[in-house]
């Protein structure tokens, strides 16, 4: 194999560093709070309500 004569740049083929890699805290699981809803279906009705409408009655 044969050395090119020139220098390349090569940090760009490195993933940039984060700070999840800096603070390993910050890799955490992560909670969406996604505000005061009421709470959504459930067993049966939610099964219900997904079914699609061509699957019949």
């Amino acid at each position: 194999m044969r050395k090119a004569d020139v220098e390349y740049d090569r940090s760009a083929d490195a993933a940039p560093n984060t700070q999840a890699e800096e603070n390993p805290a910050l890799d955490a699981e992560r909670e969406v709070l996604l505000g005061d809803e009421e709470p959504g279906l459930t067993g049966r009705d939610f099964y219900e309500a997904e079914r699609p409408p061509h699957y019949g009655e």
